[in-house]
């Protein structure tokens, strides 16, 4: 566009106008004053989209500028703050505090539109589904379906839980007795013979469950044997209103429970066990957890054993970004199943086992694949699946006690000394070793993948090489994937993981080319080198003697002379077919390393006697080995191939002056 002086002095304060219409919807935000010029105004088409059902308040008043940054210069919707940040701007009553005793799982992350949809919705609160949907989304709903279900449910959660936060567990509105008492009045003769004529006041949560059960009365899925059969006066007394136990809760466990074994060298006993705190870890009344466990398991031991591993579980700030970060978790850990590996008051092992690491592994594990004659790599004498394993979490895969490259190195010494050496197998560089190795149920030896020959160990990654292209002549090795003919597995001195210099190596199998190189007059430079791959391709090539390039194009990238007349003169058809034609690859007795000396080579294509011949050398005939002092072997200016430059009397076709006694 022409800028013209009116455009000039009218674009400046453009500019000032454009910025002052965009500070003005920025400070509008902080009232509720409607921006002079609106989202909606030029696009209506949202509007009617978002004002349907349930409309959230910004939206309802055309305020898309309370969470949204105008466009300005450059497009894109962006809001003015992250969640939840930006949601606690207006719902500030919502955000937890610090010391809050509850916390909804996606409150606590920060997630409000996990629940929430920003603009409108068709369910109350702006809700994504249905209120019961939307719970269920993470709370498992099977565990609502029971035979018997409490009957709040059918007005749904919240009619006794907050969705965001509370003071009280579970997000209850109001302590758990005091929300069941709202409802069940324990002074009804009903209530008090349905509690063997106990006057319970409290408690109800040691014995039912809040939601749904398939035992009557909402009892929960394991009872204690005394309160079953309603015999509560073996531990219990009842003064006035009071219920009170009639010794202290672990003594009285033990009068009917074995006390704990003393600990010794040979048995480790848990310590809440040993210390007679039974209910540490069980439930006195009902549990839904086996042997009337208080909480599951993994919950119970989490409690006092590695936290972090349910810290590793949580996302988002409250999560501590400082701690390493945990890769691979034992699946008994993940399900919270401590007990099938651990006894939860004594075993003759230590850490509670209930059988010794070897034995216990393989519980689970198949030992057919484990065991050392299925072909698994053992760990050191004496040991077991714990020399290479942690038993819980690691910040390794596999539960390796460490990098899979330090751990088997801590062992293979002489292979971990290779690492110095110039070229390094890409997975033994990285301490990849299982790339190749399979350390359990492997079926060749040194516990490789696959077997070594024909390919089968490293086609996987390398496939290109073997499998290439119709037209390419493999090199036998390859063709046969016999990769350990020339490469090292691990490491060498060579680039490529070649085991010699790439010249020997070679030698090593073609013996015959060693032969000639070494008895040759004029051998080829490139092979007294021992420079085999200038010319040859390792692995295959589409031309003859598996060559990088075609013939003569392979020789002119060194000889580029022999080319001198090939553009603008005539070349001699068999140097720009093929120099092997009158040339030795890699060595001769003759110079310029020729098949044959001197006319011999020539006269097997040429005629080299008779009138003819005669007639066109000026009746002077040649010597034996003289072609080459006037003809160049590759090509020349004109078809006799002459040399462009000559004896000024040759040149005018008169002998006589040097060869006495010869005339034209």
């Amino acid at each position: 566009m022409k800028i013209t002086k009116f455009n000039k002095r009218v674009f400046p304060f453009c500019i000032i106008i454009i910025g002052a219409v965009l500070f003005s919807c920025v400070q509008d935000r902080q009232s509720n004053k409607r921006p002079v010029q609106g989202c909606l105004d030029c696009h209506p088409e949202m509007g009617q989209r978002l004002k349907q059902g349930f409309v959230h308040e910004p939206v309802k008043n055309d305020r898309c500028d309370k969470c949204h940054l105008p466009h300005g210069l450059i497009g894109g919707l962006f809001l003015r703050q992250t969640e939840p940040d930006l949601c606690y701007s207006c719902h500030e009553t919502i955000a937890p505090a610090a010391d809050q005793k509850s916390v909804h799982a996606p409150v606590a992350r920060g997630e409000c539109s996990l629940c929430h949809s920003p603009h409108n919705s068709t369910n109350l609160k702006l809700l994504t589904k249905t209120p019961e949907a939307t719970c269920f989304s993470c709370h498992e709903q099977s565990a609502f379906q029971k035979k018997y279900i409490h009957a709040p449910l059918d007005d749904g959660c919240q009619t006794c839980h907050t969705p965001h936060k509370s003071d009280n567990a579970s997000l209850l509105t109001m302590p758990s007795d005091a929300q069941c008492l709202s409802c069940h009045q324990a002074d009804r003769d009903t209530f008090i013979k349905s509690h063997s004529n106990y006057p319970v006041q409290s408690g109800c949560m040691q014995c039912h469950t809040p939601h749904a059960s398939d035992a009557p009365g909402l009892l929960k899925k394991n009872q204690h044997q005394p309160m079953e059969l309603g015999k509560c006066d073996s531990c219990h007394q009842v003064n006035g209103k009071e219920i009170t136990t009639s010794a202290p809760t672990n003594t009285l466990c033990l009068d009917c429970h074995k006390k704990p074994m003393a600990a010794t060298k040979k048995n480790s006993v848990h310590k809440p066990y040993l210390d007679q705190q039974c209910i540490s870890c069980h439930s006195v009344h009902a549990s839904d957890e086996r042997v009337l466990l208080a909480k599951p398991a993994n919950r119970i031991c989490l409690d006092c054993h590695q936290p972090e591993v349910l810290k590793k579980k949580m996302k988002g700030p409250m999560m501590d970004q400082s701690e390493p970060e945990i890769i691979s978790r034992h699946k008994p850990v993940v399900d919270g199943q401590c007990l099938s590996c651990h006894n939860g008051h004594a075993a003759p092992r230590k850490f509670q086992l209930k059988h010794d690491n070897k034995t216990l592994c393989l519980t689970c594990h198949n030992g057919d694949v484990y065991k050392q004659s299925g072909g698994s790599h053992q760990p050191a004498a004496g040991e077991s699946c714990n020399t290479c394993h942690q038993p819980h979490q690691s910040q390794s895969a596999r539960l390796l006690v460490s990098t899979q490259g330090e751990l088997c190195f801590s062992c293979h010494k002489k292979q971990a000394d290779e690492r110095g050496r110039f070229s390094l197998h890409q997975p033994f560089a990285t301490g990849n070793c299982s790339g190749c190795h399979q350390l359990h149920g492997a079926t060749e030896k040194t516990f490789l993948r696959a077997e070594n020959t024909g390919g089968g160990l490293c086609a996987p990654c390398h496939e290109t090489i073997q499998k290439s292209e119709e037209n390419i002549r493999p090199h036998e090795p390859v063709a046969n994937g016999d990769c350990n003919i020339c490469h090292s597995p691990h490491s060498a001195d060579y680039s490529y993981v070649i085991k010699k210099k790439p010249g020997k190596l070679c030698l090593d199998c073609h013996s015959d080319v060693n032969s000639i190189i070494l008895n040759a007059t004029f051998p080829h430079k490139p092979a007294v080198d021992e420079n085999c791959t200038t010319c040859h391709a390792a692995h295959g090539s589409p031309h003859d003697f598996i060559l990088k390039k075609a013939q003569p194009v392979i020789c002119l990238s060194c000889h580029t002379d022999v080319a001198q007349f090939w553009r603008e003169g005539v070349i001699h058809r068999p140097a720009a077919k093929n120099c092997l034609k009158c040339h030795q690859a890699h060595g001769s007795n003759e110079p310029g390393m020729v098949n044959k000396k001197g006319s011999l080579l020539c006269a097997e294509c040429h005629t080299v006697t008779g009138p003819e011949f005669t007639t066109v050398h000026k009746g002077i005939k040649p010597g034996p080995d003289s072609c080459n002092s006037c003809h160049d072997a590759h090509g020349g200016p004109d078809k006799g191939l002459l040399y462009p430059v000559g004896h000024a009397p040759f040149q005018e076709g008169n002998c006589s002056p040097c060869h006495k006694g010869r005339s034209n």
